[in-house]
């Protein structure tokens, strides 16, 4: 039986245990590296686009209104669509190359955070004592919503590490780092559920950690691969709706209800892969 105070209790308990283990030190410390490197390296590559650019067009600096035309110009010839390249053309184009930059490692993140939520503890039988004390479908719901806040704290973490500099450096307004950069975080945060209920089966499917990690980078990239080979033929595109990447190009739509319908599929992609792990596990001997 699901209980909303026992998953709150494992939920925090998942959540504590992971910021303050060293993977999660190691990881927290990765991101803050890894947020300035992006920053520096994205910002110097956009600027040596544009000194090239207005070097060819033999202008001294490409005003701030042409290099939102370009880049309105990239963003349409990406999406193939004029209404979502200017609403995009809005956003810092560095902020949203961050968002387009996590979702293509987050996945990976989540499976590095959760591939031991429940595995690790049916290795060494320590589940044992939880279902005492929980039934096991909040045990899973917790670890699924713990994992969940924590991938999201160390998104966050990446991503303000990245505002700042931009800040300091006039790349951004404060209005535009808290509404597109809140924005493309929280677009990260919800495609995050969808992969933190791929890694919860995953985990809920083998006793050894280890085990767990490989087969779910495996899959994976099976999944991804058949989402990309699908996507290339009209007649199978419309496949590509049973994967979460599909999703993503809801999230940058201009129209407020496709957005929330997008947001919901991530999160409906992710409910049914935990309700799946809860199956898994009230049916498994520990």
């Amino acid at each position: 039986m699901l209980s909303a105070r026992e998953v709150g209790v494992v939920a925090r308990r998942e959540l504590t245990r992971n910021i303050r283990s060293g993977k999660g030190i190691a990881m927290f410390s990765l991101f803050l590296l890894g947020g300035l490197v992006f920053s520096m390296l994205v910002s110097n590559i956009i600027g040596m686009l544009l000194k090239r650019l207005a070097e060819k067009a033999e202008l001294g600096n490409l005003p701030p209104e042409l290099q939102r035309q370009l880049f309105e110009s990239y963003l349409a010839e990406m999406y193939g669509s004029e209404a979502t390249a200017k609403h995009l053309a809005g956003s810092p184009a560095i902020l949203y190359f961050l968002f387009k930059g996590t979702l293509v490692f987050l996945p990976l993140l989540v499976l590095l955070v959760g591939f031991d939520q429940l595995a690790g503890e049916i290795q060494h039988r320590t589940i044992r004592y939880s279902v005492g004390r929980a039934s096991r479908a909040s045990i899973v719901v917790g670890k699924a919503l713990g994992i969940w806040g924590v991938v999201s704290v160390m998104v966050l973490v990446l991503h303000v590490t990245v505002w700042i500099p931009v800040l300091a450096r006039g790349g951004a307004s404060v209005g535009e780092i808290v509404s597109w950069g809140g924005r493309f975080w929280l677009f990260s945060c919800v495609c995050a559920a969808s992969y933190v209920g791929f890694a919860c089966i995953v985990s809920s499917l083998f006793r050894t950690p280890i085990v767990a990690l490989f087969v779910g980078a495996g899959i994976g990239a099976v999944l991804w691969l058949a989402h990309a080979l699908l996507g290339l033929s009209p007649k199978t595109e419309a496949i590509t709706w049973a994967f979460p990447n599909a999703y993503e190009q809801l999230l940058v739509l201009p129209e407020a209800a496709k957005v929330l319908g997008g947001a919901l599929l991530f999160i409906v992609w992710g409910a049914l892969c935990v309700s799946a792990s809860t199956l898994i596990m009230t049916r498994r001997d520990v």
